[in-house]
């Protein structure tokens, strides 16, 4: 009996191509947009992997049919970076930080506001006065003829009235949504981002008092970002419903930050400024710099 690998082996793969197989190894254009997000994302390469691999897999045209591209979760204290992950992926394919379509969930929070994300029903009040959110044409907004793709983000989604989580489990499993008016809606070519606070004041007490990038103490547990990362898992079971959780393709905990990288994130903050500055005054801009001492109380939130 042969010992030849079969078509559905990666041994195969592997003989046919003369390439060992390497799932981390990412195209160029990859590994430029990867450059980019890690200058700019300080601390979370969990959240830039998860992202990565979503759009490497759309890149190379492997995305399932008839489902969105991806459908990340990302767990964390509030200001921890989760919405800003999504602005610089937005900047470094589009070239605008707010290249794709929010949706707060906090605003949809009563049954009868759903008809702003898909408009109202022919006979109600107000059908064809107010233009739906999620329609084909802002969906589309941002394609280019290279890259037709869209990011959009439901934002505090634990915060979703029932009508809302309906028609998101719909999204998330087959990527239609059908809008008051009947019309078909394809977000088969959408990367969908959820963001959650959820077990927030637990995060806050086991990182000693520090919430999001306001740490107030220093870190000393190693184990701490895995404690925060099964406290985060648990709120999340607790909340969302088994098929919502089964729809997930990437659950990202987003880890509390050390005073170095919360120190790097300020050098990042102050040098936009600068730019600003800059871009105010023209060549007669001034330049300024902090001591080490005000970084310090800075970063640490004393100021």
């Amino acid at each position: 009996m042969s010992s030849r690998p079969s078509p559905g082996d990666s041994a195969f793969l592997e003989e046919t191509t003369d390439q060992p197989l390497d799932a981390t190894r990412h195209g160029d254009v990859t590994r430029e947009i990867g450059a980019f997000l890690h200058s700019r994302i300080v601390g979370q390469d969990a959240a830039v992997d998860a992202v990565l691999e979503l759009y490497q897999i759309f890149l190379v045209g492997m995305s399932p049919p008839d489902r969105p591209v991806g459908n990340l979760l990302f767990l964390g204290p509030t200001g921890s970076g989760k919405t800003y992950v999504i602005e610089v992926l937005a900047e470094a394919l589009f070239g605008n930080p707010h290249a794709f379509i929010k949706v707060d969930c906090a605003e949809f929070q009563e049954h009868h506001e759903i008809a702003k994300l898909i408009g109202s029903p022919p006979g109600y009040i107000g059908h064809m006065q107010t233009q739906p959110i999620l329609t084909q044409q802002a969906l589309t907004r941002w394609h280019t003829e290279k890259l037709k793709l869209t990011l959009l983000l439901f934002d505090e989604v634990e915060k979703a009235s029932e009508s809302l989580w309906q028609l998101m489990l719909g999204i998330l499993d087959k990527a239609s949504l059908t809008l008051g008016d009947n019309t078909h809606v394809d977000l088969s070519q959408c990367i969908i981002f959820m963001t959650s606070n959820l077990g927030a004041p637990e995060m806050s007490r086991l990182a000693e008092g520090g919430l999001g990038f306001a740490a107030q103490a220093p870190i000393e547990d190693v184990n701490l970002d895995e404690k925060i990362a099964r406290t985060a898992m648990e709120a999340a079971r607790r909340k969302f419903s088994p098929e919502f959780m089964n729809r997930l393709d990437k659950v990202v905990v987003f880890k509390t930050l050390r005073p170095d990288q919360l120190e790097h994130i300020l050098e990042l903050e102050l040098a936009k400024v600068q730019r600003r500055i800059a871009g105010a005054v023209g060549e007669n801009h001034f330049t300024f710099r902090c001591t080490p001492e005000i970084k310090q109380c800075m970063s640490s939130g004393q100021l």
